[in-house]
């Protein structure tokens, strides 16, 4: 088995068929064909189910597809790492964000690195921690500056705390209940909240909690969503509820279309923590970004 197999391999279930992968990786569908065979052979199994109709996977195919992503994920990088350590400034760098850090942080340190690095591709995803902390794990993305679940094993993690987050119950300007002062008052309030329905984002579960220690039973969540911009525009035009960092007020976006309710009880503040891999170095330009990132975030972290 080689990295060229590997990479032909994966090519191949991309497309959806041999005609494909090899028009993409401009190459000709016999070569193509004959890589696929002697991967097969090597592995003694067979991949794929070739019909008229394009390919189907084996069990084999689907196990070996997710590994032959990692390893050549991490050749890339390697070769980036490489490249980068013989000083050329080239490469990219991948990471996460989720909101709080995203409004805070991101727009003044990418300023900052692009200006010092203007031929390196920084890729940037939004998200929330469930789906953010899988892509760092596999290897998708270099780093995330997210929440974490106080639950979450981390062992594999370096983790760096950033700052505290404060969220606040969030509804629009003119809502029948954006003066309660109390959670008790919003016990049949529907609630929208950031994560999926497994996962209610991070920190998991905090109106949940908070509704269980004041005795209140389970909040009526009536959507759950993974886009901010999604969440904030259907807050902005409903009568739900949210828990949302608070800067996400200070910061403007929605231009005084919500509020924060001022309840007496307080959700609980939350550490903003970036993490990578504790297995597999950093290349050098994502060490750098993270080193900005960690500095930048003592400056302004208390007002988070």
């Amino acid at each position: 088995m080689t990295l060229q197999q590997l990479r032909d391999f994966v090519a191949v279930v991309q497309q959806g068929s041999v005609r494909a992968a090899a028009r993409s990786l401009q190459t000709s569908q016999s070569g193509l064909t004959k890589s696929l065979q002697n991967l097969e052979s090597s592995l003694q199994v067979s991949l794929l189910h070739r019909t008229t109709r394009g390919i189907t996977l084996t069990r084999y195919a689907d196990a070996l597809f997710v590994r032959a992503q990692a390893i050549l994920r991490e050749c890339d990088q390697a070769e980036t790492a490489i490249q980068q350590l013989r000083g050329l400034g080239m490469g990219s760098v991948a990471f996460g964000v989720s909101t709080a850090p995203s409004l805070l942080l991101a727009p003044t340190v990418l300023a900052d690195f692009r200006k010092r690095n203007p031929d390196v591709m920084v890729q940037l995803t939004s998200g929330l921690s469930h789906s953010l902390l899988p892509a760092v794990r596999e290897g998708r993305l270099d780093f995330a500056i997210v929440p974490l679940p106080a639950d979450i094993e981390t062992e594999d993690l370096v983790v760096t705390k950033l700052f505290k987050s404060e969220p606040v119950v969030v509804a629009r300007k003119d809502h029948p209940m954006a003066r309660a002062r109390s959670i008790r008052e919003l016990a049949e309030s529907e609630w929208l909240v950031l994560g999926s329905p497994e996962s209610f984002g991070a920190p998991k579960g905090s109106v949940v909690d908070l509704f269980a220690a004041c005795g209140l039973g389970s909040p009526r969540i009536a959507v759950t969503s993974n886009s901010m911009f999604d969440s904030l525009t259907i807050l902005s035009e409903t009568d739900l509820l949210a828990p949302l960092p608070r800067m996400i007020l200070t910061a403007g976006i929605m231009d005084g279309k919500l509020v924060a309710i001022p309840l007496a009880e307080q959700l609980p503040r939350y550490e903003i923590c970036l993490v990578h891999r504790h297995s597999v170095p950093l290349t050098p330009l994502a060490s750098t970004l993270t080193s900005m990132f960690v500095s930048y975030a003592r400056l302004v972290g208390p007002a988070g």
